[in-house]
């Protein structure tokens, strides 16, 4: 039942009928941090410090995510943490990273993928969360700017993502 609600609350955003989600026995989980503690890894600050924006996530030649769909060499994702993954679960493999972050997904087996990025938020949602961390002195005025000037003009792959975790939940 946990890994229903967990596919329900953070995949909603893709399918308006969420009965895919609950009827999937596979569990698919946007923070990965959150995931790989629950898996017995470590995460902790990540020493780079924050990754916000709009990040390119390669995919590791070997990812086969046991679907159909075939994996993209690179897919952009929206970051917005500070905190990341140092030490994967027990049977966990590393199935993409970026410049900033070694481990941006991994999963265990065909039933546990775990995204650093979040393929279900919007431009205006990151936006909303640099304007919050900026309010609450997280980060600086020149930081803010700096991540929305290079957001401007881009686009993360929602469609792509989409048909990815749509996939693995399916099977």
């Amino acid at each position: 039942m946990a890994k229903q609600i967990i596919c329900l609350k953070l995949c909603t955003h893709f399918v308006p009928n969420n009965n895919l989600y609950i009827a999937s026995e596979r569990t698919f989980h946007g923070f990965d941090q959150i995931l790989c503690r629950a898996l017995g890894g470590k995460t902790g600050r990540a020493v780079s410090g924050w990754d916000i924006g709009i990040t390119t996530i390669n995919f590791s030649a070997s990812s086969k995510l046991s679907s159909p769909v075939k994996t993209p060499a690179v897919l952009s994702v929206i970051e917005c943490h500070r905190d990341e993954v140092k030490e994967l679960p027990a049977r966990a493999e590393v199935i993409a990273w970026s410049d900033k972050t070694g481990v941006e997904m991994f999963r265990c087996g065909d039933h546990i993928m775990g995204i650093q990025g979040h393929p279900e938020y919007t431009k205006d949602i990151l936006f909303h969360l640099i304007n919050r961390l900026l309010q609450r002195d997280f980060i600086v005025d020149s930081y803010a700017d700096k991540i929305k000037a290079s957001v401007e003009g881009t686009e993360p792959d929602r469609e792509a993502w989409k048909k990815l975790c749509i996939n693995f939940l399916k099977g």
